[in-house]
């Protein structure tokens, strides 16, 4: 279950809860239960994936703010027909963070670390899920 519902885009989003979030999630499972599952299970794999791979500040450096432990996913309805699955690490200085010169990772030095474990795993994983979703919609529309 998409954890974060939100209406609007940017800085002018508001973000929806309580019986109002449960009916507005209820309506579009309602609509397409096969592809909110397929955008719920994406943005999750990709979050346990992000926050596996997450570094962590090494105490020599000073004290850690866990941005390791700030991802979230949700759903974002942008007026007037679109429904967008995400993930974000809402640490304020999340897609600043760089891998440093004694960081136990395979990643480059210099490298913004959203970058790495985020942002790209997202567009490359991209695909897979119009795939996922193009296959619920083919199934549902055989059934039909």
């Amino acid at each position: 279950m998409a954890k974060v519902l939100r209406y609007g885009k940017g800085r002018g989003s508001i973000e929806i809860d309580g019986a109002q979030r449960d009916l507005i999630l209820g309506t579009i499972r309602a609509a397409d239960p096969s592809i909110v599952k397929v955008l719920e299970e994406a943005t999750e794999e990709l979050a346990k994936k992000s926050e596996d791979r997450w570094l962590v500040r090494q105490k020599k450096y000073g004290k850690s703010e866990d941005s390791k432990g700030k991802h979230k996913t949700g759903i974002r309805i942008i007026p007037p027909y679109t429904i967008e699955a995400f993930v974000e690490n809402t640490a304020q200085y999340a897609w600043a963070i760089k891998v440093g010169p004694d960081s136990n990772t395979n990643i480059r030095q210099g490298r913004r670390l959203a970058d790495v474990v985020l942002w790209s795993p997202a567009r490359r994983g991209a695909q897979k899920v119009v795939e996922a979703i193009a296959n619920e919609t083919v199934k549902r529309l055989r059934k039909i």
